[in-house]
């Protein structure tokens, strides 16, 4: 074989191995690249207070309510519109604000001396992102009865993970929205006094 054939096979075997290199370089920097993991965006916190019954001392009518914060810790700004009832534990279900006067939310907001505090109307729209931009709110219910010694709060809007189970009626699937359920004692004889606080016993993320 002649010299300059022996010199165009090494070059031409030479190019080979380069491009080998080259490709096999790109691959692994594109994997190194990209990221193997995505974590899921957070949800809204939301951060319920004790609950607490009042008296309209005008109609004598009673009223549940309570406070929460509530910070977007998604990392991008949000629309704040939560649906927010109490399950009594007989199975009533009363929705934040039904049969709730605008002026004994005035009235409570005046009791509370908060001046972030925002009722259920106000509350609703952009919120931004960070602790420095929570939200403070206001929660409402008429209180017809104050036998049950159990009651509940949910609050749905805090989070768009949803789930899909069968209906176990019907067997339609269904979408379930995962919502904060929160639980109240009331023991005893409940007393409308401002003082007069109702622990939380239970908080969770529940599909409902």
């Amino acid at each position: 074989m002649s010299n300059s054939r022996l010199i165009r096979t090494a070059l031409a075997s030479l190019a080979v191995v380069s491009s080998t290199v080259l490709l096999v370089g790109s691959i692994t920097d594109s994997a190194l690249a990209a990221p193997s993991f995505v974590a899921p965006p957070k949800d809204i916190d939301f951060t319920p207070t004790e609950l607490r019954l009042y008296k309209d001392p005008d109609s004598g009518k009673q009223y549940w309510y309570t406070t929460y914060d509530v910070v977007n810790n998604t990392g991008k700004e949000l629309r704040f519109a939560p649906r927010i009832e109490l399950v009594v534990d007989d199975g009533r279900i009363l929705a934040q604000g039904d049969g709730v006067s605008s002026g004994v939310v005035r009235q409570l907001k005046a009791y509370l001396k908060n001046d972030l505090l925002e009722d259920q109307f106000e509350i609703l729209g952009e919120v931004l992102p960070g602790k420095e931009h929570a939200k403070t709110g206001l929660i409402v219910f008429r209180a017809d009865d104050i036998t049950p010694t159990e009651l509940t709060v949910m609050v749905q809007g805090l989070s768009r993970e949803t789930e899909k189970k069968p209906n176990p009626k019907t067997g339609d699937m269904v979408t379930l929205r995962k919502t904060v359920k929160i639980d109240y004692l009331v023991p005893g004889d409940p007393k409308p006094r401002g003082t007069t606080t109702y622990s939380i016993v239970n908080r969770e993320w529940i599909f409902r």
